[in-house]
C-alpha cells in the first residue's frame, strides 16, 4: 500500500504539477479564432472591432499564399508549399500555424492579443467600474500585455517580429521594402495611409 502511494505522488510530482504551473505562468493558453472573439467583438455599438479585423491586410495574410505571387515567393525560397511551411505560417497565421482548424483565418485577433481559451471568457478580461483591473485579469489569463503607452515597445517588438527582413517574402523592391515597414509612429497610432488598425473599444 505504501509504495502505490509512494508511485502515485510521484506520478503527480512529474506529471501534474509541471501542467499546473504551464496554466498559470502563461504556457497553458490556447488559440480559439477569431470567431470566438466575434460573438461580443462583433456589434457596431462597441466599435466592431471584428469588422475592422476583417478589413485589414492581416484578415486576408493566409489567402495571400494561395495567390500566384505567394507560389512565386515559395519558390524562390525553396518552399515546396506555402500553406504548410513554417516560414510562411509562422507570420501568415494565427499561433504561427500550429492550429489548424483556425489557419486559414489568417492574421487573427489572438495574433496580437494572445491566446483566448481563457480571457476570452468576459469575466476574465471585462470589469465595466474598473477597466485597468479588467485588462490586468485578461494578462493574467493568456492576453498579452500590449495595449497603452507604457506598452509601446513590447507593442513594436510584436509588430517586428513579423515586419521585418528575415522572411521568405520580404520585397526586393526598394519602394516596396518602404511600404512594408512598420516605424514607431505606426506602432503607436495603428494607422498607416489607409490601412486602420486602430479598434479602441469605445468610439
Amino acid at each position: 500500500m505504501y509504495r502505490l502511494s509512494a508511485a502515485f505522488m510521484i506520478i503527480f510530482f512529474f506529471i501534474c504539477v509541471p501542467y499546473l504551473k504551464s496554466e498559470h505562468d502563461g504556457k497553458g493558453f490556447t488559440f480559439v479564432g477569431s470567431q470566438v472573439c466575434r460573438k461580443c467583438h462583433g456589434f457596431d455599438a462597441i466599435g466592431n472591432q471584428y469588422k475592422i479585423w476583417e478589413s485589414s491586410p492581416h484578415s486576408k495574410a493566409y489567402r495571400k499564399l494561395l495567390t500566384a505571387k505567394g507560389a512565386d515567393i515559395a519558390k524562390r525560397n525553396g518552399i515546396t508549399s506555402p500553406t504548410e511551411d513554417f516560414q510562411c505560417l509562422k507570420c501568415h497565421a494565427t499561433g504561427k500555424g500550429a492550429v489548424k482548424e483556425i489557419v486559414e483565418e489568417g492574421v487573427g485577433c489572438e495574433s496580437c492579443h494572445g491566446p483566448g481559451s481563457e480571457y476570452h471568457h468576459p469575466s476574465n478580461h471585462v470589469n465595466y467600474s474598473n477597466r485597468a483591473s479588467g485588462y490586468a485579469t485578461g494578462i493574467k489569463n493568456g492576453m498579452y500585455p500590449i495595449l497603452g503607452i507604457g506598452s509601446l515597445k513590447t507593442r513594436e517588438r510584436l509588430c517586428l517580429s513579423c515586419h521585418q527582413k528575415a522572411r521568405p517574402c520580404y520585397p526586393e523592391n526598394t519602394r516596396d521594402q518602404y511600404r512594408f515597414q512598420i516605424p514607431i509612429q505606426v506602432v503607436d497610432t495603428l494607422k498607416k495611409g489607409e490601412v486602420n488598425f486602430k479598434h479602441t473599444l469605445y468610439k
